[in-house]
């Protein structure tokens, strides 16, 4: 692993530095990684992905670089359109700037929901993302290490042809357009120290400098914001808030999903996995908790001792969350939680929280976070 970790050091500093897509490519792929995406399969002694995980990433990313204009590619600082889908990516944010910016975007995008007038733009940005990802950084990143081509990103064959859907969701983007490998020393790499790479003295930093660089004027710290910025965290909130209140009045009381005790005038929307560090506004990851409890729990995940003792109520939240807004949920549960192809209409409440408990005993043993109990 130590080799693999210096080699992951030396294509940062020394690969190409032309564009950010390096960034982007490594960033991405470790959380996708780290997110225990539930599409990871192996074959050959290599972890395999679809590159459409890897476009919902960027679509992220690049949504609030392309909005503010930041420049992203050397001859960029003019504000030229020198990055491959900026004009694309522009019409989005363009479109959606006075309708909700990146979280409705996003939204709208997971659930299949994006306005008629905008689906093509998106799917033609997806395309050209998808060309980018594969052509660009995926064929030329490493090859300060190994001297050779797509020499840690290896592409799967494919002779699927590409059409433009009826709509456009997280579904299509997954099974649409192909699949990725890497070795499986890399993947170890990244699911055990990528945190590290992806911290405050590598990717991040490096990409902001980048940015910097091209134009003095801006601020590091305002460029690592913008970097940063993520679907808005309060308006998922708000949105299971209305779901909760809704069932509160409906069943003339509320539960605290981690006491059990009634919640009163006391309600908190609580991130079962926090979202500082799995940056995740899921339904499935919104569930009402007592306010004093919330504050306890923090940015603790829930032992799976305590997720055992709160199965029941959990999957009882989460059918009913299903029944006031089914595509959302599923689609979001199909990211995160359950592959779309294990999906067991008769099971499903267990294999997601199987799931779960398996993310949980990730952030706990693995990554070392504090476990919180009751």
């Amino acid at each position: 692993m130590y080799e693999v970790l210096k080699n992951i050091n030396q294509i940062i500093e020394r690969d190409s530095k032309d564009t950010t897509y390096k960034f982007a490519l490594l960033r991405s792929t470790i959380e996708i990684i780290q997110g225990r995406s539930p599409y990871m399969r192996l074959g050959d002694g290599r972890v395999i992905l679809p590159v459409g995980l890897l476009i919902l990433k960027w679509l992220e990313y690049y949504y609030p670089i392309i909005e503010n204009d930041l420049p992203q590619k050397n001859g960029d600082n003019l504000r030229s359109f020198t990055l491959s889908f900026r004009k694309l990516f522009k019409k989005v944010t363009d479109y959606y700037l006075t309708r909700g910016g990146l979280s409705v975007f996003y939204s709208e995008l997971i659930r299949g929901n994006l306005p008629d007038e905008i689906e093509e733009t998106v799917f033609l940005l997806s395309k050209k993302l998808r060309d980018t990802i594969r052509n660009q950084p995926m064929r030329y990143i490493g090859k300060s290490v190994t001297g050779t081509e797509y020499g840690i990103y290896n592409l799967l064959p494919s002779t699927q042809q590409l059409r433009q859907p009826k709509k456009i969701d997280i579904n299509f983007l997954i099974e649409n357009y192909s699949e990725f490998s890497i070795t499986q020393e890399y993947y170890e790499a990244m699911d055990i120290l990528g945190s590290f790479v992806t911290g405050m003295h590598s990717i991040l930093i490096n990409w902001a400098e980048f940015t910097v660089e091209r134009d003095k004027k801006l601020n590091k710290g305002f460029v690592l914001e913008t970097i940063l910025k993520a679907p808005q965290e309060a308006r998922n909130v708000l949105f299971s808030e209305k779901i909760f209140k809704h069932l509160k009045k409906k069943n003339d009381g509320l539960e605290c999903v981690w006491s059990g005790n009634i919640i009163s005038n006391d309600l908190n929307i609580d991130h079962v996995l926090p979202f500082s560090i799995w940056r995740n506004n899921d339904l499935w990851n919104l569930l009402p908790a007592k306010a004093k409890i919330n504050n306890t729990k923090s940015n603790k995940i829930p032992s799976l001792e305590l997720l055992n003792k709160r199965k029941d109520q959990i999957i009882t939240y989460w059918k009913f969350i299903k029944g006031e807004e089914q595509k959302g949920f599923e689609n979001e549960m199909f990211v995160n939680l359950i592959s779309k192809n294990n999906y067991d209409q008769s099971n499903w409440e267990n294999l997601a929280f199987d799931s779960l408990k398996e993310k949980s005993r990730y952030l706990i043993e693995t990554r070392g976070f504090e476990a919180f109990n009751l």
